[in-house]
């Protein structure tokens, strides 16, 4: 005699687990967590190091390079190669408080052209918006330093596009020390993973 299949009835007991779907049904969402229903109005999610103020028009970034192993540390916030878009409203003022707790290397933060690829070394370090990188961009002893140093900068996000927040200094961007950075002409703001 053969025994059913548990398969079939794991699935139904996960397909009834799941809901209907409807908002009802969803949790209340935590701060910095995003519900489903949150997503609908926009894919970009809370973040708890971005602040955002819609009353005073400001948005600001605590970004942190080497805050995880992720990359050998070449990260910010513990994402690299473009896996985690920043998001701004268009017209906004943007304080970026940079922090290095990279133990070894110098960093350094700007908002430049987004790009399919960086350069290892970087010819020209003219940011997108005046003011929107940190000092000695591409020195590997004087830009920020390892172990705690910081660094901040304010600008305003005047033109709505795909940009990129990149580590300049020599071999990080092209390693993969950069992340999405959004201007939104429709006032979103938060992360998009």
């Amino acid at each position: 005699m053969s025994r059913p299949s548990t398969l079939p009835m794991l699935c139904a007991a996960a397909l009834l687990g799941c809901g209907s779907g409807e908002e009802g049904d969803l949790p209340a969402s935590e701060p910095g967590i995003a519900t489903p229903a949150d997503a609908a109005a926009s894919d970009a999610m809370p973040a708890d190091w971005i602040a955002v103020d819609d009353a005073a028009r400001t948005v600001t970034i605590d970004l942190v390079a080497g805050e995880t192993d992720a990359n050998n540390r070449w990260n910010f916030n513990g994402y690299a190669a473009g896996e985690a878009t920043v998001v701004v409203p268009a017209g906004y003022t943007v304080t970026v408080n940079f922090e290095n707790r990279d133990p070894a290397h110098h960093h350094s933060v700007g908002v430049l052209a987004r790009a399919a690829s960086f350069p290892p070394y970087f010819d020209d370090t003219t940011p997108v918006f005046d003011g929107a990188i940190t000092p000695n961009p591409t020195s590997m002893t004087e830009s920020t330093a390892p172990g705690g140093g910081t660094a901040s900068i304010t600008f305003v996000a005047s033109e709505a596009g795909e940009y990129a927040l990149v580590c300049p200094v020599p071999a990080n961007a092209v390693t993969g020390m950069w992340i999405g950075f959004e201007v939104s002409e429709s006032g979103d703001s938060g992360l998009r993973r």
